[in-house]
């Protein structure tokens, strides 16, 4: 690595490292802030709220990561063309392409470490903030890898769940008036097709009679669930929390069984997406440092690149419902975002070329 390179990175880092703490500082404060207001429910008290923002800070992480990208671009390569230095470099021959080479290397980096968040740590952090979430609920609980939950007429076992979001080993407790058990429904697993939906496989459902006990096998059994959506919340992964693999594993599960696997196809390819919105949102940043850069201060640029970030993230959150609502295709809704961000960065850098 040349020594320009290396001066361009450490600026690039000087740039982008305090923008990264700041926004994750906010961001977990208002997570904090969110934790704080369930305090004094059941079990969960103080220490569990920091600990259970303390594992939800990689996802927020995850979500800062373009924005960071760009401010960092702007703040960092800013600062040398404010004192000329980017000027310098590019009457001296560097072309943009090789002004861009660090960058193009930090945002590999970038992009190598969100994708191990994504696929080996947010999934595992995100099932702990849940098992600590469940203390919040008197009628819930985990113990030994089993979530426990009752309403008032049912007591539900759920020994695991699947790809994040399919519970299985399942045992539904119904009872009577007086709290004892007339039917016992065992299932192999389930797929929760609505906040009080869920389509059993495998149910074996026995009924306790006066004098017999009943038995009925069922393939598949639909079962209008009363348990509270909070704790179907706690039970089941966050869907932005599912690693590349769960969705792969998921959405064929959905497919084999003929149910609609739209919703997760959408994801996956926006999580697939991230690596080009990275990109893109660092390349973004280029245009703003180059050229005539006195005629605009850095703080109305870095001002312009904070709204353009946050225009971005909207827009991610907008295809996604928006490609539920209508029907398109999954590619288009979870690739748009991060293809539209990308041609206007070849564009602009085109044109200050």
């Amino acid at each position: 690595m040349s020594l320009l390179d290396r001066y361009l990175l450490l600026a690039l880092l000087r740039g982008g490292s305090p923008v990264f703490l700041l926004l994750l500082g906010l961001f977990g404060f208002v997570a904090l802030a969110e934790q704080l207001e369930d305090v004094g429910k059941g079990a969960f008290g103080t220490l569990e709220a920091l600990r259970t923002v303390g594992f939800l800070l990689p996802r927020i992480a995850l979500d800062l990561l373009p924005i960071t990208c760009l401010l960092g671009t702007v703040i960092g390569l800013g600062q040398l063309a404010s004192q000329l230095e980017v000027t310098a470099l590019r009457a001296s021959g560097i072309s943009l392409v090789r002004l861009a080479r660090p960058l193009l290397l930090m945002l590999l980096a970038v992009t190598a470490s969100a994708l191990i968040l994504q696929q080996a740590v947010i999934p595992g952090f995100e099932g702990r903030a849940s098992d600590l979430r469940t203390r919040s609920f008197d009628n819930a609980a985990k113990e030994d890898d089993a979530y426990w939950t009752r309403s008032a007429s049912s007591l539900v076992r759920v020994g695991e769940v699947a790809y994040g979001t399919m519970p299985s080993d399942i045992e539904i407790y119904r009872l009577d008036d007086d709290g004892q058990v007339r039917e016992l429904i065992q299932a192999t697993r389930a797929d929760v097709i609505g906040p009080d939906a869920w389509l059993l496989h495998d149910a074996l459902v026995t009924r306790f009679e006066a004098e017999n006990v009943a038995q009925n096998r069922f393939d598949q059994l639909p079962w209008a669930s009363d348990i509270d959506a909070e704790q179907i919340a706690a039970l089941l992964r966050a869907e932005h929390a599912l690693s590349p693999t769960d969705l792969v594993g998921y959405i064929g599960h959905l497919r084999g069984n003929d149910l609609d696997a739209h919703r997760f196809e959408v994801l996956l390819w926006q999580l697939l997406g991230l690596p080009m919105g990275l990109f893109a949102m660092g390349l973004l940043g280029l245009p703003f440092v180059v050229g005539n850069v006195r005629s605009t201060p850095l703080g109305a640029r870095v001002t312009l690149c904070a709204l353009i970030g946050i225009l971005f993230y909207l827009l991610e959150r907008t295809s996604l419902q928006v490609g539920l609502l209508y029907r398109l295709p999954a590619p288009l809704a979870g690739l748009a975002p991060d293809l539209l961000a990308l041609t206007a960065a070849l564009l602009s850098i085109r044109l200050k070329r």
